[in-house]
C-alpha cells in the first residue's frame, strides 16, 4: 500500500523514472528465486527513491547490475552502477531485501567527497523510513551523529520530521544536494540553524 501511494504522488508529479536492474546469479543457482524477487523489488522502488533524492544534479541511472559474489564474505556493497551480493549472506537471509534498498540508495546518491556518516546514515534513512515504514530505537547516549547508519538514520529523521523547512524543502534535500556535488561540509547546520550538528544532536536527544 505504502509502494501504491508512492509510486502515485510521482506519477503525478511527473517525475518518475524507471531502471532496469540486472541481476546475475550465475554462481550461486540457488538464489535465482531471489534474484527475481530483488530484481522487482528495486525495479519498483527506483522511481520513487530516486524522487525523493532529487537535486538538480542529479543524473537517472538507466541500469543497475547485481552480483552475487561467491567469495564476498559480508553483505553487499555498491560501486558506480554495480552491487555485490554476498552469496554465503543471503542464501541465510532472504528476508534480506532491505540491505539491497540501502545499496541502491547508494547508486542513486553519487555522492562526492562526503564523510561516510552521511552517506550510511542517509541510506538506512531511505531504507528503514521510506522502504521498511519502520521507527528505529532511539540512540543512547553512548552514540553520536557520525556514528552511520541507523543511529545517523535516526536522527535524519528526527531532523525531517521535527526541524524548519528551508525554502520549502526538509534539511534532507539539502545535505543529499549538497552531498551529490561535492559540497558538504558540516557548516550547512549553522547556516541553516545557527546550531552546529552537534548541537542539534544533542537537541534530538532532549526531545526525542
Amino acid at each position: 500500500m505504502l509502494l501504491y501511494l508512492a509510486l502515485v504522488a510521482v506519477s503525478l508529479l511527473g517525475n518518475s523514472a524507471a531502471v532496469r536492474v540486472d541481476v546475475d546469479t550465475s554462481k550461486a543457482r540457488d538464489l535465482e528465486g531471489f534474484g527475481r524477487q530483488i530484481k522487482k523489488t528495486l525495479e519498483d522502488w527506483y522511481p520513487y527513491l530516486s524522487y525523493l533524492m532529487y537535486s538538480p544534479t542529479f543524473e537517472d541511472v538507466p541500469v543497475i547490475n547485481i552480483y552475487f559474489d561467491p567469495d564476498y564474505k559480508r553483505i553487499a556493497y555498491a560501486s558506480g552502477n554495480r552491487i555485490v551480493g554476498a552469496v554465503d549472506y543471503y542464501r541465510q537471509n532472504q528476508q534480506g531485501v532491505g540491505s539491497m534498498i540501502h545499496e541502491m540508495v547508494h547508486v542513486i546518491q553519487q555522492y562526492r567527497n562526503t564523510p561516510g556518516w552521511v552517506t550510511e546514515g542517509m541510506a538506512d534513512y531511505y531504507r528503514y523510513y521510506r522502504y521498511e515504514n519502520r521507527k528505529l530505537s532511539k540512540p543512547t547516549t553512548d552514540n553520536n551523529h557520525t556514528n552511520g547508519y541507523g543511529v545517523t538514520a535516526f536522527f535524519f529523521n528526527w531532523v525531517d520530521q521535527n526541524k524548519p523547512k528551508i525554502s520549502g524543502q526538509s534539511m534532507l534535500y539539502w545535505i543529499n544536494k549538497d552531498a551529490r556535488e561535492g559540497n558538504y561540509k558540516d557548516t550547512i547546520w549553522t547556516r541553516f540553524y545557527r546550531q552546529t550538528v552537534e548541537q542539534v544532536w544533542q537537541e534530538m536527544m532532549r526531545r526525542a
